[in-house]
């Protein structure tokens, strides 16, 4: 249903990209492995190739609601998405989305820790290192 308030039309996706960012993300919910894995590689698409679009901001949440659910595949490829989203620029260059969206990642710090100890090495290596890009 919160996917349904925000207004994705305001925020600039990959044109790349022929799938709506609602979509991707209920997709990328499922309980189905390979429909998720799918929707990862879809979501990557349509907010990071070519660099990261403003589309990042309002998917953050989901994401974060996901990463805390999802299995640990699904949950490597979200990291992988995170990590794009911490190459924006952090200086005076950024845009104000850009600076929200590493507001944002700076604010699970906590979370994103935790996920450093997970069990499954490569969701833990890539936790850590989105916390030294963070």
């Amino acid at each position: 249903m919160r996917l349904r308030e925000v207004r994705w039309e305001q925020y600039q996706s990959s044109p790349a990209s022929k799938k709506h960012v609602p979509k991707i993300l209920e997709n990328l919910a499922s309980r189905k492995e390979a429909r998720a894995m799918k929707a990862s590689h879809d979501l990557w698409l349509a907010l990071c190739s070519g660099g990261v679009y403003p589309a990042a901001e309002p998917c953050f949440p989901f994401l974060m609601e996901i990463l805390a659910i999802a299995g640990v595949g699904v949950q490597a490829e979200i990291l992988d998405v995170l990590l794009s989203f911490a190459k924006v620029p952090n200086d005076d260059t950024a845009e104000d989305w850009q600076r929200r969206l590493r507001m944002l990642l700076a604010k699970e710090h906590r979370f994103l820790t935790k996920l450093g100890h997970n069990q499954d090495t490569i969701v833990a290596d890539k936790a850590v290192r989105l916390l030294g890009v963070i």
